[in-house]
């Protein structure tokens, strides 16, 4: 394949760091497939929502001259809870495939059965190649036979955006600062929704679904430990969900519906829980459509929370059935493994990309500025602050994804009156992971 000339704003510098990075990447060529390179296209599966790819094949074609003919974006379902079961459909087929998008919650999966994906190794990247990545998503990327099947460009801490202007006319707030003091912790966050109704003003909280992730944040133990379905802390949040939707302390919309956006930007919810994807300032960002504005009309704001919690991230995995080895291997170390490229993606879309480095310097130059965000306030210290707090391992299963889904229903059910009792309610979350997952015990 004919070797591409970075072009674009990169500087000489900059050329020669990509090509050290190249370099590194291809002292390490061992690997456990057989991948072939003569492929004319790179095919990456992904869903129709996630914009983090659509941005990233752009940069990577804007700033090393690829030609975009040569590389072609698969959706395989809506979202990510999609692509779970529709890559296996995908790939069940004839047509290409050679990078997978791959989500926290269903990763496992796919790394785990080496029918379905190749280690990095396999393509000439390792883990000592990867440039300072935040240890968890190392972890998560890494299969059960302890090989590195996943890279990540992004970590993923979060916090609660919120409606900067309903803030102030409901709760005398001004700053992010004070805001914080009235969400700082669980038994804040419900005392100021009581005082957001008290007061005339909209719901706090804009999902349940928000809520949860959150608070699942508290859990000491995966969903399913030696084959069995576990708890933890889930049975209490029904209790809590159901004081929420009872006082309408939050809507009772669903994440990822069509009127979901409309709760923030409508003023029905003051705010929402978002992660560093959610938070960029490129027009595939959900804040992005919370918001009513841009630049001086804009009216969110961000804090913290009342706690630290990590929400989803995207990890990069190469198909067994993968034909482009040579582009496979350089869009994902433009990613993962080169300061440079990573940096790039940060200016390019707002995203917190998987580099302490990186992070660290643009935290430390002050210059960024989130134009959705009142005074273009940056979120960048404070995730800077939590991505190295992040702690996943063991604390997710392959199930993760499907439980999840029919947890929150059954969450969602008994706020909503359409299931008597909470124990009726877990009674009956229980039955649908009997019926949907077999392979595990659920007592």
């Amino acid at each position: 394949m004919k070797k591409r000339i970075l072009t674009g704003v990169l500087s000489v510098a900059t050329v020669l760091s990509l090509a050290t990075g190249l370099t590194a990447c291809n002292d390490n060529s061992g690997g456990d497939a057989d991948i072939k390179d003569d492929g004319d296209v790179l095919t990456i599966l992904a869903w129709t929502n996630n914009g983090d790819v659509r941005n990233m094949v752009a940069l990577f074609c804007e700033k090393t001259g690829t030609d975009p003919s040569k590389i072609k974006i698969a959706d395989c379902g809506a979202s990510g809870g999609d692509a779970s079961t529709g890559y296996e459909t995908y790939l069940k087929g004839n047509d290409d495939a050679d990078i997978l998008c791959l989500e926290a919650d269903w990763i496992l999966k796919y790394i785990n059965d080496d029918n379905l994906t190749a280690s990095l190794d396999s393509i000439g990247i390792s883990s000592s190649n990867l440039a300072n990545p935040y240890s968890y998503t190392v972890a998560i990327g890494t299969n059960n036979k302890g090989v590195l099947k996943g890279a990540s460009f992004q970590a993923a801490p979060g916090g609660f955006v919120y409606r900067a202007d309903l803030a102030k006319q409901y709760l005398g707030v001004n700053t992010p600062e004070e805001m914080q003091e009235k969400v700082k912790d669980w038994a804040s966050f419900e005392a100021t929704a009581q005082a957001l109704k008290d007061a005339g003003g909209p719901a706090l909280a804009a999902t349940e679904d928000g809520m949860w992730q959150v608070y699942q944040a508290n859990r000491t133990k995966p969903w399913v430990v030696d084959g069995k379905l576990i708890m933890d802390n889930a049975e209490e949040f029904y209790d809590i969900a159901k004081k929420f939707y009872d006082n309408g302390y939050m809507t009772t919309d669903a994440a990822w519906s069509e009127t979901w956006y409309n709760q923030v930007k409508n003023g029905n919810a003051l705010g929402e829980f978002l992660s560093t994807w959610g938070m960029t300032d490129s027009d595939g960002g959900q804040l992005k459509n919370f918001a009513g504005g841009e630049g001086d009309s804009a009216n969110m704001a961000f804090c913290a929370g009342p706690q630290e919690y990590f929400w989803g991230g995207t990890w990069l995995g190469v198909s067994t059935k993968c034909d482009n080895k040579t582009l496979a291997k350089e869009f994902i170390e433009f990613f993962t493994c080169n300061d440079e490229g990573m940096r790039a993606y940060v200016d390019k879309t707002g995203d917190y990309c998987n580099n302490k480095k990186v992070m660290e310097a643009v935290v430390s130059e002050g210059n960024h500025k989130n134009k959705y965000l009142v005074g273009g306030q940056s979120q960048f210290a404070y995730f800077a602050e939590k991505a190295g707090n992040i702690k996943m391992d063991g604390l997710i299963t392959e199930y993760d994804a499907t439980i999840k889904s029919l947890f929150n229903e059954s969450v969602k059910a008994y706020a909503k009156g359409e299931v008597a009792t909470k124990e009726e309610a877990i009674s009956k979350f229980k039955d649908s992971v009997r019926k949907d997952i077999v392979d595990i015990t659920v007592e």
